[in-house]
């Protein structure tokens, strides 16, 4: 009986975190530069098979800028989806000094808590340097979420818990 309790509680705390994952990572050519500033670009949106979800580029965009913001003291954001060169073009214009290029690989919203599904999400994340336009660093980022969930969460949830330690990684802290 009390194993059976102990096996319980393992089961029901398990299922109360959420699972993050790095996939790839390619570590930056050199540490960032704390007084430099960045441009995130704006990621298009996610779908599931035929399911679209409409808005999930803007929080992925959303949280790439939270967390560099952490970092620098000046992050702008762009306000629609553009191409690699254009954004290098407009974070020159604007003297910004890195360019974020988050992109949604995996987007998925289950009912979890009826169904046992998990929401899961992966993202692609690319630094360039706008001075030479060169890649500085990757990494590809994965998260499901907990099992034990009374409803509400989703995959936009998981986003801050799986970009943050890139982040941090890239400023070396």
């Amino acid at each position: 009986m009390r194993l059976l309790t102990i096996l319980f509680f393992f089961v029901i705390i398990s299922g109360c975190a959420s699972t993050y994952k790095t996939d790839s990572y390619v570590a930056p050519v050199h540490i960032m530069k704390v007084n430099a500033s960045a441009y995130i670009m704006m990621a298009e949106d996610g779908n599931y098979g035929s399911i679209p979800y409409p808005g999930s580029g803007n929080f992925l965009s959303s949280a790439t800028r939270n967390a560099v913001l952490f970092h620098l003291k000046r992050v702008e954001k762009a306000t629609h989806v553009e191409t690699i060169e254009a954004a290098l073009s407009r974070a020159k214009e604007m003297r910004l000094t890195y360019v974020f290029n988050p992109t949604i690989l995996h987007w998925e919203d289950r009912a979890t808590e009826w169904s046992g599904k998990l929401d899961r999400i992966a993202i692609k994340l690319i630094v360039l340097d706008v001075e030479s336009g060169k890649n500085i660093s990757s990494s590809v980022l994965s998260a499901a979420s907990k099992w034990a969930t009374f409803g509400g969460d989703h995959p936009e949830d998981l986003l801050s818990g799986t970009i943050t330690p890139y982040i941090n990684k890239l400023f070396n802290k």
